[in-house]
C-alpha cells in the first residue's frame, strides 16, 4: 500500500495562470524527475514520473507552484510524483448571468412562499391559451412580498449554502469550479420556485479524499442549515385532527390546495419534540418555514443518493473504490421498486443516470492507490446515515 505525502493549493494570478511563472519557460519537473510520462485529462496536462535521488524542498516547492494540484508516492525506496496542471486559463464565470439567475430564483421563490402564506402575489387569473387553461399573472403585489420572504430566503439560503459548500472545498483543493447556476422555474408549475441549483467542476480529481472532500461538503452544509429552520418552522406549525394519515402526516397548503408531505425518521422526530399534540392520530399543517426546512433535507437526501454523479456517487466512491459500481446498480433497482410507491423516484433515477451519461460507475480519480484516513471514513458512514434517516420513501402527494 503506498504513502501518500502530498502537496497541494498553488498561488494563482488574476489570469487563472500560475502566479509568477510564464507559461513559456521550462516546466520545473523537467529537471526532478528520472523518466516520466505525460496526459491530459481534458484542458489539463498531467505528468507522472519517478523523481531522482537527493531533489531538494525547494526544488519540489517549484513544481507546487507551476502545477494546479500535486501528489507524491511512496514506493519503498522510490517516490513517484503525480503533478496536474491546466493548460490555459480557466473560463471566467459571468457574474452577471450568476446574479440574474439567482435574483429570478429568489423571486419566484418569494412568490411561491406568498401561495404557501395563502397570497397570491401575482394576482393570478386564468386564460385558455391552445385550448390549455393556463395561469396569468395581471399584476405584482409588491405591497405583500414579504408574505413570501420567510419560505424564499430561507430555502434559496439552503441552495446557496449547499452549493457554496461544494464551491469553497473545491477552491481549497485547487480544482477550479464555477459560481453557482440557479434555475429558476415558474412557481405555478415547481411549487418552490426553482428546480435547485449547480455548479461546474472544470478539474480532474487528484484523488479520493479530494472527491471525498467536495462531494460531502454540499450535503452536510444543506442538512446543518436545514435542521434549525425546520425546528424553529415546527413551532409556528399546527396540528389537525386525520383519522388515518398514512404516508403523509405532514401537509401545506399551496394556492388553497392541500399538498400532502411524506414523513422521514429526521421530521417525524422533530416533530414530536417541536409540535403540541402531533400524535398517530393527527397531521401537522407545516409553517412556510418548516416546509423550507423539509425541503432542504429532502434535497440533501437526493443528493446523497449514491449514483455517479451526485453527492452520494462522490462519497461512496471515496470509501468504497470499485465496489461503488455493484452497489450504484443495486441502488438503481431500489429506485425503480420505490416507484411503485412515489413516481418522482423513476424521474430521478433517469436524471441520475443522465447525469452519469447511463452508467452507475463513479469515474476514476487520478491517483487511486491513495486511501482515505479514518476520519474521512467515518464522515462517509456518517453521511450514509444521514441519508438514512432524511430519506422519505413518498415524500409529496399532491
Amino acid at each position: 500500500m503506498p504513502r501518500a505525502a502530498g502537496v497541494e493549493g498553488p498561488r494563482r494570478g488574476e489570469d487563472g495562470d500560475t502566479a509568477g511563472r510564464p507559461r513559456d519557460a521550462a516546466p520545473p519537473w523537467i529537471d526532478i524527475l528520472e523518466s516520466h510520462g505525460a496526459g491530459r485529462a481534458g484542458a489539463y496536462r498531467v505528468i507522472r514520473g519517478r523523481i531522482r535521488p537527493g531533489v531538494s524542498n525547494e526544488d519540489m516547492g517549484k513544481v507546487a507552484e507551476w502545477a494546479d494540484q500535486v501528489q507524491t508516492l511512496q514506493y519503498g525506496s522510490e517516490t513517484e510524483l503525480v503533478a496536474v496542471r491546466r493548460e490555459a486559463p480557466p473560463p471566467r464565470d459571468n457574474l452577471s448571468l450568476h446574479l440574474l439567475l439567482f435574483a429570478a430564483a429568489l423571486g419566484s421563490a418569494v412568490v411561491a412562499g406568498g401561495f404557501l402564506a395563502g397570497t397570491d402575489l401575482l394576482d393570478t387569473r386564468f386564460a385558455e391559451i391552445g385550448g390549455t387553461r393556463l395561469p396569468v399573472p395581471t399584476e405584482v403585489r409588491f405591497a405583500e412580498m414579504s408574505v413570501g420572504l420567510p419560505f424564499a430566503l430561507a430555502f434559496i439560503g439552503i441552495l446557496l449554502g449547499h452549493e457554496m459548500g461544494h464551491y469553497v472545498t473545491a477552491r481549497r483543493h485547487g480544482v477550479h469550479a464555477s459560481l453557482p447556476y440557479f434555475i429558476p422555474f415558474p412557481p405555478y408549475f415547481s411549487i418552490v420556485g426553482t428546480l435547485g441549483a449547480f455548479i461546474r467542476l472544470r478539474g480532474p480529481m487528484m484523488r479520493r479524499s479530494v472527491l471525498f472532500d467536495i462531494g460531502v461538503a454540499g450535503p452536510l452544509a444543506s442538512f446543518l442549515l436545514s435542521l434549525p429552520l425546520l425546528f424553529a418552522g415546527l413551532r409556528l406549525s399546527e396540528p389537525v385532527p386525520a383519522a388515518d394519515p398514512g404516508l403523509y402526516p405532514f401537509l401545506v397548503h399551496f394556492a388553497g390546495e392541500p399538498i400532502r408531505i411524506g414523513s422521514n425518521a429526521i421530521l417525524q422526530s422533530a416533530a414530536a419534540l417541536s409540535v403540541p399534540g402531533f400524535d398517530a392520530g393527527s397531521a401537522v399543517v407545516l409553517h412556510p418555514l418548516a416546509f423550507a426546512g423539509w425541503l432542504g433535507i429532502f434535497v440533501t437526501a437526493l443528493n446523497l443518493i449514491p449514483l455517479g454523479q451526485l453527492d452520494g456517487g462522490h462519497i461512496l466512491y471515496a470509501v468504497a473504490g470499485t465496489a461503488q459500481r455493484q452497489l450504484g446498480r443495486v441502488f438503481v433497482l431500489i429506485l425503480l421498486l420505490l416507484g411503485l410507491v412515489w413516481w418522482g423516484w423513476w424521474l430521478w433515477a433517469g436524471i441520475a443516470l443522465a447525469l452519469g451519461r447511463g452508467r452507475t460507475a463513479h469515474p476514476p480519480v487520478l491517483v487511486e492507490e491513495v486511501p482515505l484516513g479514518r476520519g474521512r471514513r467515518i464522515l462517509g458512514w456518517t453521511a450514509l446515515a444521514l441519508f438514512v434517516l432524511s430519506f422519505s420513501p413518498a415524500p409529496l402527494q399532491l
